[in-house]
């Protein structure tokens, strides 16, 4: 209703319009204008009318004071000399002497010069004044004066009247200076709609006078201007269709000159046209590759045929190369080859294919010639006993021989498309091979000594010493298409080398590493310890009265006595991330690597402290000697290499100063440790038998299409003084531990009840857990996993999702490859959370039937900063569509990561810019009001 009255007063005229609401404002402002000025003028006049009477009361009382008592007539005559004094206004004069009858003097009302209305709206209290003095003999006296409201209220009428008639006038200025405003733009109006009635008439030429006011002035030279360009571009339409008409009879003409035979088709597969080269061919629109009837080769099958079209639009921007073979009208035979690519109308909507018919008979007896040249070159590589490898220019690998794959590691299926740094690595540095590299440094005959290291790494880990030149590949035109690399196995030529360099790194006594060894084999394992999450111990021993050994037999048996104890501990520290050293005298240092926790620590040295007390034969004698260990702990004690070998000397003071034959931890803060880890981890399993954990979803969503695919269930700990914790502060507290197991159970069991409750309320989503590494290999994990989803029949196992770190995933390919197999019977599919972050190659990929792989958000973190990120995520999604596997992005938090995802062909996604977790009675209301960004 309120629209409505607002519609129809505006399609009222110009001068209703504009005049009502000007009055309107005119008399609110004067109304508020008078408002204030009556207030003023009253206030003024009472004012006016109390200095008045202050005056006359001054003036009258020290008159009054020096009467005679009990003159009543003196004191009258004082009095109505003062009324004479205050005009009109006063309304009583009274005098009292002490007890004395008072003099009264009165005046009756005056008639007000101002309007009834105007009396009975305003009320003035008129002011009364009392003065009072002393007058003698104890007696005091008050003077009261006493003032009418009229007059002053005439005196405000009269301000008003004055105000009113200088109002009127403005008010009729205003609205007479707005008449001849509004004559002189109805004017204007009146020219514009001529002008513009004539423009839409077609007169084109149409131009407004350019007179009048400034503003009609500027009215009428913008329609002049906007009609100039109308025009303009009218005529430039004209043109624009004259030309169109010209270039379209010029492509014909260019189709038609073109040698090629050329077929248009429509999007419905109807032929719309040919060229000469097409007609003189007389193939018919059917007769293209991948329809029915092939006519043009009667009898004899294509040499490739290609799948025929199954959907234009599923094709656009991608060209088909079909190669065929076509017999002639004089009998011969030509190699065909068939491209189609679509094309589209200027909207981008699917309009047509458009085809032609290249002749490619000489171009494949040129690459027959090239191939057979190929094998003779093969099979002279095969024949000799180097080692040869060949790239194209950029480095990568095109071929390589059977020597090579021997002492390289790699078969020719596996090196073929490598760089040559990957395949052919040294020791200490890549070769760098390239056209850059081998034709800046070749020699006249084409032969390059590289001056790099000569040690070649198999792909196995094994060491070979080779000898290798390289020159760049040069064609007649002498411009380098590639580089050869020839290498020959030199290892027996170094083995003395290698004697010197043994003999640089170990103690000459005992056989084992020394000193300067020790520096590096602690810094390699450190690295290892920190890139596997493990402990490193290092352990400073020394033996227990060793030089009573010396001195009571001698320094050769306390030699032979060091020798012995070198050999047990060699025996001892046999794996790979173990090692033994001596620092000189007595002291020895073992390195145990790949470590658990301590206790596994405390073990190994206790059997190492049993095995070193076992009696020692040496020659005629008998020795027991015993030892005091000190050991320090990587990462806990320290992570610097001479920090963690003072600490273990430190502590292997200690041992020796309580007592010796025993060891001492440099850690102090060790039980302490272990006591607060039991009990984290027993508050956790508290907090799982009283419902503190709980599962928070995050939606899983299709950015392009805004479907929401499923949820991801994330674990959370309602803990009862702390809030909302996150599951960083409970799985890694119980990782490896049974507790893990007993989680991720509760977690399964927790997800399927929430998807029955989902699929009664119709919201058939798929959800995913997170299944840790130590609980997917339990041996009856695939057992428990069916009980789960018996006891819940009414759940699609397929919507169940189980995703596992690429990193954990790595660590037993094969089981890992069974478990997720016999899952899958199940109907459970799959999921690679993290992909990117690990070591996984191709062939991993492929054995891992995963039906999901989750990007790392790492990767998405840095989508937007230039980096290799959006390289990497491509990559990903390429790999993805070539295996057949959805591809999902985590951690998007913005709308502009998001574009950039569909831009790279990746549609689901998930992430803070999506949603965050929330709980389950939560998702419904956010799948109904999500709106894709």
């Amino acid at each position: 209703m309120r629209t409505g009255n607002l519609g129809t007063w505006l399609l009222q005229g110009t001068y209703p319009r504009l005049y009502i609401p000007v009055l309107v404002i005119i008399l609110l402002v004067s109304g508020v204008r008078y408002h204030f000025l009556i207030g003023t003028e009253a206030a003024e006049a009472v004012r006016a009318a109390d200095v008045e009477v202050r005056r006359v009361g001054d003036a009258l009382l020290p008159l009054l004071a020096a009467l005679p008592e009990g003159n009543a007539q003196a004191a009258a005559d004082v009095l109505e000399q003062g009324a004479a004094g205050l005009g009109e206004a006063w309304a009583s004069l009274r005098w009292q002497a002490g007890e004395a009858e008072p003099v009264v003097l009165t005046q009756p009302a005056v008639a007000a010069a101002a309007p009834q209305w105007f009396l009975q709206w305003l009320t003035i209290t008129p002011p009364i004044k009392q003065f009072g003095r002393a007058i003698g003999n104890g007696r005091a006296g008050r003077l009261t004066i006493t003032l009418q409201s009229e007059p002053l209220v005439a005196k405000v009428w009269r301000a008003v009247e004055v105000q009113m008639r200088i109002s009127a006038l403005n008010i009729f200025t205003i609205l007479f200076l707005l008449t001849l405003l509004l004559r002189a733009n109805m004017r204007t109006l009146r020219r514009l709609a001529d002008a513009t009635s004539g423009f839409r008439n077609g007169h084109l030429g149409t131009r407004m006078e350019v007179s009048g006011t400034l503003e009609s002035r500027a009215m009428a030279e913008a329609f002049n201007d906007m009609a100039g360009k109308v025009q303009s571009l009218v005529l430039s339409l004209h043109d624009t269709q004259r030309q169109q008409s010209e270039q379209l009879h010029f492509n014909r003409q260019l189709i038609d000159a073109l040698p090629m035979p050329v077929l248009v088709r429509d999007a419905h597969g109807n032929q719309i046209e040919t060229n000469r080269a097409w007609q003189s061919v007389r193939l018919a629109a059917a007769d293209i590759p991948g329809e029915a009837a092939h006519p043009w080769q009667a009898g004899s099958p294509p040499r490739t045929v290609a799948a025929p079209l199954q959907s234009l639009s599923a094709q656009l921007a991608v060209a088909q190369n079909n190669e065929i073979r076509i017999r002639l009208a004089d009998g011969s035979e030509k190699d065909m080859a068939y491209y189609e690519a679509p094309f589209t109308t200027t909207s981008g909507a699917a309009a047509g294919t458009i085809g032609t018919l290249v002749d490619v008979t000489e171009r494949n007896r040129a690459l027959q010639a090239l191939r057979a040249e190929k094998e003779r070159a093969e099979v002279t590589l095969a024949s000799i006993g180097d080692g040869v490898i060949t790239t194209d220019p950029t480095g990568h690998v095109d071929s390589i021989n059977e020597a090579a794959q021997l002492l390289t590691g790699f078969t020719a299926r596996q090196a073929l498309g490598r760089h040559i740094d990957d395949v052919f690595q040294l020791g200490n540095e890549p070769v760098s091979l390239s056209v850059g590299t081998a034709d800046g440094h070749d020699t006249v005959t084409g032969a390059l000594q590289l001056p790099a290291p000569d040690v070649l790494l198999h792909r196995s880990g094994e060491r070979y010493a080779v000898e290798y030149t390289a020159s760049a590949i040069r064609p007649a035109d002498g411009k380098p298409t590639g580089c050869v690399l020839v290498f020959r196995d030199v290892t027996e030529t170094r083995d003395l080398r290698h004697q010197i360099s043994w003999h640089a790194r170990h103690d000459a006594l005992t056989g084992v590493y020394n000193r300067n060894a020790l520096a590096e084999r602690l810094t390699h394992a450190i690295f290892v310890a920190r890139q596997k999450g493990n402990l490193l111990a290092v352990c400073m021993l020394d033996l227990d009265y060793f030089q009573a050994v010396n001195d009571s037999h001698g320094n050769r048996v306390g030699d032979r006595l060091l020798k012995e104890t070198a050999k047990r501990l060699s025996g001892f520290a046999s794996g790979p991330s173990e090692t033994v050293a001596r620092m000189g005298g007595d002291e020895f240092v073992l390195l145990l690597g790949d470590q658990p926790d301590v206790a596994s620590i405390e073990a190994r040295i206790a059997t190492l402290l049993e095995q070193l007390a076992t009696p020692y034969a040496i020659d005629d004698r008998t020795l027991r000697t015993t030892v005091s260990i000190g050991a320090a702990v990587f990462p806990h004690d320290d992570t610097n290499p001479d920090t963690l070998l003072r600490h273990a000397d430190q502590a292997m003071c200690r041992a020796k100063s309580l007592g010796r034959n025993q060891v001492h931890f440099f850690d102090v803060q060790q039980d302490h440790a272990v006591q607060t880890q039991h009990t984290r981890q027993t508050r956790i399993a508290q907090a799982l038998l009283h419902g503190e954990l709980v599962l928070y979803y995050q939606p899983k969503v299709n950015l392009r299409t805004g479907e929401m695919l499923g949820v991801e269930a994330l674990l959370r700990w309602q803990h009862p003084d702390q809030g909302l914790l996150g599951p960083q502060h409970v799985l890694p507290l119980i990782e490896g531990t049974e507790l893990m197991v007993e989680l991720g159970e509760w977690v399964i069991r927790e997800a399927l009840r929430q998807m029955r409750v989902w699929t009664q309320a119709g919201a058939r989503w798929e959800v995913s857990v997170n299944i840790a590494a130590s609980h997917f290999h339990r041996s009856n994990f695939v057992e428990r996993l069916k009980e789960f989803l018996l006891a819940a029949p009414e759940i699609d196992p397929r919507r169940l999702e189980l995703e596992i770190l690429e990193s954990a995933a790595l660590e037993d390919v094969e089981e890992m490859r069974c478990v997720m197999r016999d899952c899958q019977e199940l109907g459970v599919r799959f999921a690679l959370d993290d992909f990117g972050t690990g070591f996984s190659s191709l062939s991993y990929l492929k054995r891992l039937q995963a039906e999901t792989i989750k990007i790392d958000q790492s990767f998405v973190r840095g989508l937007l900063q230039g980096g290799d990120d959006a390289t990497l995520i491509s990559a990903i999604v390429g790999l993805a569509a070539a295996f057949r596997r959805h591809v999902l992005a985590e951690g998007v938090e913005t709308s502009e990561q998001a574009a950039r995802l569909l831009e790279l062909g990746c549609d689901r996604a998930q992430g803070f810019g999506i949603a965050r977790p929330m709980p389950a009675q939560d998702v419904m209301a956010w799948a109904q009001a999500y709106v894709r960004p």
